[in-house]
């Protein structure tokens, strides 16, 4: 990792009108949490309303618009702009930038939109059923694959913004829903799974696999990336 790549990754991503944007997703999956927690419907069953506005909310929509707006920022604008040519000069290999730049796509997932979810949990049923630790792990799994996913096609996809919103709209919130054998490569299910496993319930795919492929996912996209990278010359960007 490069601590100035870092820091300056930080600051283009935190500009007043992106992190108005993350800030709002936050406050959105918060407000729809706070709401259900006063409906007068009666105590809330973790495994019930509070579980599917997680999953279907907070993993579905939340995390990857997040992951999505960090990608956008730190790698597509970037080349679209010409400004990665500054990085492409310095004496830091093409790895050590991608690596950096999804350690802060990454960790604004983690700030912007996991951290409010596993909140969210505990606004609506508190500690009980472990839905807010659930959201916590199954958010980072989630995230994690995201990040991947999303720095791959950025790279590799000359519309990668266009490319990222296909992938999410098409694969991860259509197919992955009415294809169960397409849930082995879906980002949200990885997180979908790893949170019931936290909650004592029926997980698909299995918890483990979630995590080992969200990982393998997680490093592909940087490795991949890198490589793509450092064949690039400043004369192509």
């Amino acid at each position: 990792m490069n601590s100035a790549i870092i820091r300056l990754a930080m600051r283009s991503l935190l500009g007043r009108s992106r992190v108005l944007v993350l800030l709002a997703m936050a406050a959105a999956l918060l407000a729809l949490a706070l709401l259900l927690r006063l409906a007068p419907t009666g105590p809330l069953d973790p495994a019930g309303g509070p579980l599917n506005l997680v999953r279907t909310f907070g993993i579905g929509v939340v995390i990857p618009v997040v992951t999505l707006i960090g990608t956008t920022t730190l790698i597509t604008s970037e080349i679209d702009d010409g400004s990665i040519i500054y990085l492409l000069s310095k004496p830091v290999p093409r790895w050590v930038i991608v690596a950096s730049k999804m350690l802060v796509i990454l960790a604004s997932s983690m700030v912007f939109a996991v951290l409010p979810m596993a909140l969210a949990a505990l606004i609506m049923v508190g500690t009980d059923g472990g839905l807010w630790w659930g959201a916590l792990l199954g958010g980072t799994v989630s995230a994690a694959a995201y990040t991947g996913a999303f720095t791959l096609l950025a790279i590799m996809v000359k519309r990668s913004v266009t490319g990222c919103l296909l992938y999410w709209l098409v694969w991860e919130a259509l197919l992955t829903s009415v294809l169960k054998p397409a849930q082995y490569l879906s980002a949200r299910a990885f997180g979908g799974s790893v949170t019931h496993e936290a909650m004592g319930l029926d997980a698909h795919p299995a918890a483990w696999f979630a995590v080992v492929a969200a990982v393998l996912v997680l490093v592909a996209g940087a490795v991949v990336a890198g490589r793509r990278l450092a064949r690039t010359t400043i004369s192509e960007v």
